[in-house]
C-alpha cells in the first residue's frame, strides 16, 4: 500500500472534508476519494460516513487514526535513518590485474556512468594478480578486484564473468615471409616473463619450451609493437587485436594453439554496497550473460 494513502486519510481527518484535504495536498478530489476507497477495500471496513460536504469518522476510522499516525511516523523515521547512508558523491574504485580486462569492463562502466552521472570512477592497472589482491583486500584501496586467474582469497566473494580468448598472432608480412606456415614453433617468439599468467592457461596445448624466444617484454604494448614490426609472433588476448585481425594487418594462428583465460571479479564478503556499486555488479552479471549468449 502506497504511504500516500495514509497521508490522505489523516489529512481528511484533520480537514473533515475531502475537498479541503485535496486542496491542502494539491491533489484532485477524485484522487483523495480513490485513496480512501483503497484503504477501505484493503481493510474491509468503512472509515468515513458522508453527510453532504461533511465527513465523519466511523468507529473503525477512529481506531485507525493512531495506526495511520504510527505508520507515517515510522515512514518519516525510516527516511531520516536511511538518509544517513546516502552520499552526494559516490565513488567506485577498481583494480585490474591485466589491461585486457578493460576491454570487457569499459562498456559496463559507460552504462553505469549514464545511470549515475556524478559517480567518480577510478580504474587502476596493477602489476600482478598478487598485487591486485593485496591492494584490494589488505590495503583496502579498491572496491572490486578483477583478476585473470582462478583465485579466491578468504573472506571474499567471487563471480566468474568472462572467458577471454587467447591467441597467437603474427604480422601479415612475417606470416607471408614464412610461406603462411601455421606452425608456431617455426617462428621467433616475442615473450612475456616466464611468470606471466597468460601461459598457464595454454600449457595443455602449447609447449612453451619449444618456442624460440628472441625478446622479452613485461608489458603487452611493447610485445604487440614488436609483432607489428615483424620481429616475431606473440600470445595475446584476442580482444586486444580484434581490429588488426579484421583489417588483416595481423594473422591469427589455428585454434589448436588457442585457449580461454577466465576473468573474475572479487569483493569483500562484508562489502557495504551503495546504489551505484550494487548496480555495477548487476551490470557485470548482465554483461556476462550477454557474452555467453
Amino acid at each position: 500500500m502506497n504511504i500516500q494513502v495514509y497521508q490522505s486519510f489523516l489529512t481528511v481527518v484533520q480537514c473533515r472534508s475531502f475537498t479541503q484535504a485535496a486542496k491542502y495536498l494539491n491533489f484532485t478530489q477524485p484522487t483523495i476519494s480513490n485513496h480512501i476507497n483503497a484503504l477501505e477495500e484493503e481493510y474491509g471496513v468503512i472509515l468515513f460516513t458522508r453527510d453532504g460536504k461533511n465527513v465523519y469518522l466511523t468507529q473503525a476510522g477512529k481506531n485507525f487514526v493512531p495506526i495511520a499516525q504510527q505508520l507515517m511516523a515510522d515512514y518519516q523515521k525510516s527516511q531520516e535513518v536511511m538518509r544517513q547512508f546516502q552520499k552526494k558523491n559516490y565513488s567506485l574504485k577498481i583494480g585490474v590485474s591485466t589491461q585486457g580486462i578493460n576491454f570487457y569492463l569499459l562498456p559496463v562502466l559507460l552504462k553505469l556512468k549514464k545511470e549515475f552521472p556524478k559517480l567518480d570512477i577510478e580504474v587502476n592497472r596493477c602489476m600482478t594478480v598478487e598485487s591486485t589482491i593485496n591492494d584490494a583486500f589488505v590495503q583496502k584501496l579498491y572496491d572490486f578486484a578483477f583478476v585473470h586467474i582462478d583465485v579466491q582469497p578468504l573472506y571474499t566473494k567471487r563471480v566468474q564473468l568472462w572467458n577471454q580468448p587467447m591467441v597467437f598472432v603474427a604480422s601479415k608480412e612475417l606470416y607471408e615471409q614464412m610461406g603462411e606456415n601455421n606452425n608456431i614453433y617455426d617462428y621467433p617468439f616475442v615473450s612475456y616473463p616466464a611468470s606471466e599468467v597468460y601461459y598457464k592457461h595454454l600449457k595443455s596445448k602449447v609447449d612453451f619450451t619449444r618456442l624460440q624466444s628472441i625478446l622479452t617484454f613485461s608489458d603487452s604494448e611493447s610485445v604487440l609493437m614488436a609483432v607489428e614490426q615483424n620481429l616475431g609472433i606473440a600470445l595475446t588476448p584476442r580482444v586486444k587485436v580484434r581490429k588488426e585481425l579484421e583489417q588483416g594487418t595481423l594473422v591469427e594462428f589455428p585454434v589448436k594453439y588457442s585457449g580461454n583465460m577466465p576473468i573474475s571479479v572479487l569483493y569483500d564478503y562484508e562489502f557495504n554496497f551503495t546504489l551505484p556499486t550494487k548496480r555495477f555488479l548487476e551490470l557485470l552479471k548482465e554483461s556476462q550473460e550477454k557474452i555467453k549468449g
